[in-house]
């Protein structure tokens, strides 16, 4: 599997950009089995940015058949988010 994440991206909506830049584009396209929004906050301010990364993913995979065929021929997506 291919891991994607920003390591300690900022604090705030600063972070939160960051993250979503980062690890966005390559989901969009597709590329990326597991991802880890990691901010300079408390751990429990990782999960709704990391979630809607998640979402947002799962939405264009199914949009964009080149990215959903890359996805597919590297590893089906299986949501492991217990929050």
């Amino acid at each position: 599997p291919l891991h994607l994440g920003v390591t300690e991206a900022g604090e705030g909506e600063d972070g939160r950009m960051k993250s979503a830049i980062g690890i966005g584009t390559l989901l969009a396209d597709g590329v990326g089995d597991t991802i880890r929004v990691s901010l300079t906050e408390d751990p429990e301010f990782e999960y709704e940015p990391c979630n809607r990364l998640a979402e947002m993913a799962e939405g264009r995979l199914a949009i964009n058949p080149e990215a959903g065929e890359r996805q597919a021929n590297t590893k089906s997506y299986v949501d492991t988010r217990d929050i």
